[in-house]
């Protein structure tokens, strides 16, 4: 009994962990949606492909540059789990001091070189203001900012780094850089705000963090940090090839405006995938702790544990990836205007996929847990030959919609490929029944929206059609019965006695009376 409720208690702990990082994404994903809507308004659509190009030097430093963030997540909580804080904070500290120096240089050579950048990428020398400032923000915040917010992770501070990241990393970070833009009309403010609202990060983070790891030590065996992370590396970059090998291709082939465009697509998409890593951050960091408390049947508990993750990422996931599908044109054009409306079908196309391969959506961390690296770089890998191979051809005839249709094809199947090795390695048992009743489910929402959008069309209804598409996904789940007694009750516990209004309307919508006992 003592261990059943130990076990509950933790998948209460870990579901809160991550409703509050999935708060802190969709408040700040509303934010930074609703600021992106101003931002495409006041800057043009050339403009937009700049910002791609500086978020594509941001996502090459984090991959080459930034060492040991999976790493800190790791060895955190695993030292913390088994109650050793002082070498949990060694290993902080020890990436926290590598980072601040491999970074100083780089500081160095892209302010010294941004005429040079900004006329190889950008197309212009007059761009190289936009460079210099982003050369010391590449140290805070992809160097530094990653590596602290891997240590709360570890040591499971989910609601004070889920708090941060609202207020500093989305509102005032949206605000800096909308006022500074207006202020200096110029696009150059966006990066002075990108700098100071990741200053403020920083010096937030630190100070919720560092008094629970304590002073300063370098005692933690860098080599250990190096051994775990090295083979991960591989993974970074592979990703990072997967992540980034439509944007580069769009550089070369097309104008700032189509990537202006393709981007804005990419941005909107962003809002699942952000909601999608928040919950496999805190899922990572749980493995990490079964992982730290001994071999015995750890191999056991992550099986659980991920199946249990696969249930609910299809519960909450997979409807909103149909729902984006369905709502793709009138979100783009009411939120950033009909200059963007040519992002709607790639924005389709990645909905789409995301829906269907929601449920490989908690796998990833088993990898990273088991250290087992290898095998997810060379999943990876492989989805990236087929993306770019794939891109490269259909890159002519579609545009913007060639490389998305090879970019949803390569993401989609690294989470297929997933499912066989982790059943060979742990024993994984996919939730079949329920992934089928939530892609019944999300199917049937998706289909009702646009029927609505068939009868009645307009950018301002949005809100009626996300309305309709919740009820209707509710309905499914309860004519399916997708969802049991036992999932209420966790969401009981979770939500406490202050919440069990919500908690009971919930369970007298998704449950019939003869199963809510």
């Amino acid at each position: 009994m003592g261990a059943e409720s130990g076990s509950a208690d933790q998948r209460v702990h870990a579901a809160r962990g991550a409703v509050y990082l999935t708060i802190q994404s969709f408040g700040g994903n509303v934010i930074a949606v609703a600021s992106f809507a101003v931002l495409a308004r006041i800057i043009s659509t050339s403009d937009m492909g700049i910002l791609a190009v500086l978020l594509l030097i941001n996502g090459t430093c984090a991959v080459f540059v930034t060492w040991f963030p999976q790493a800190v997540t790791k060895f955190v909580a695993e030292n913390s789990a088994a109650g050793s804080m002082a070498t949990a904070a060694g290993a902080f500290y020890q990436a926290f001091r590598a980072n601040i120096l491999t970074y100083l240089p780089v500081v160095v050579i892209v302010y010294s070189e941004a005429k040079f950048i900004a006329s190889s990428l950008l197309g212009a020398v007059s761009y190289a203001p936009l460079i210099q400032v982003l050369a010391f923000d590449l140290m805070v915040n992809v160097g530094l900012i990653p590596v602290v917010t891997a240590a709360m992770l570890g040591l499971r501070m989910y609601r004070r780094l889920a708090a941060v990241g609202l207020i500093v990393a989305a509102a005032i970070r949206q605000i800096l850089i909308i006022g500074l833009i207006l202020l200096m009309n110029n696009f150059v403010g966006l990066v002075y705000g990108w700098l100071l609202a990741d200053i403020a990060e920083l010096v937030a983070l630190l100070a919720l963090t560092l008094p629970t790891l304590g002073p300063p030590r370098f005692d933690f065996p860098i080599r250990k940090l190096l051994n775990y992370y090295l083979p991960l590396e591989l993974g970074q970059i592979v990703t990072f090839a997967q992540t980034y090998f439509d944007r580069v291709l769009l550089v070369v082939f097309v104008p700032l405006t189509a990537l202006g465009i393709y981007n804005t697509a990419l941005t909107a998409y962003g809002v699942l995938t952000a909601i999608s890593l928040s919950i496999g951050s805190v899922l990572f960091s749980s493995y990490s702790t079964i992982e730290g408390k001994g071999k015995n049947g750890s191999i056991q508990s992550i099986r659980e544990a991920s199946r249990m993750a696969n249930r609910y990422m299809c519960l909450i996931l997979t409807p909103l990836g149909f729902g984006l599908l369905a709502t793709a044109k009138p979100a783009l054009t009411l939120f950033v205007g009909e200059a963007y409306v040519g992002g709607t079908l790639p924005l389709m196309i990645y909905s789409g996929a995301f829906a269907i391969t929601a449920f490989t959506a908690g796998l990833g961390p088993v990898f990273l847990a088991r250290e087992e690296t290898t095998i997810a770089a060379s999943i990876t890998a492989v989805t990236v030959v087929i993306g770019l191979f794939s891109a490269y051809l259909l890159l002519p005839h579609w545009g913007i919609v060639g490389v998305s249709i090879a970019r949803a094809s390569a993401i989609a199947l690294s989470g297929v490929l997933a499912v066989p090795i982790l059943r060979k390695k742990i024993g994984l048992r996919i939730d079949l029944r329920t992934l089928a009743k939530t892609f019944v489910a999300g199917t049937t929402m998706a289909l009702t929206i646009g029927a609505v959008e068939w009868l009645r069309y307009s950018k301002f209804l949005l809100p009626l059609y996300v309305l309709v598409g919740a009820i209707v996904y509710a309905l499914m789940l309860r004519l399916l019965k997708a969802v049991n007694s036992n999932d209420l009750k966790l969401l009981s516990r979770f939500m406490g006695r202050r919440m069990a209004v919500v908690s009971a309307f919930l369970t007298w919508i998704l449950l019939t009376p003869n199963r809510r006992t």
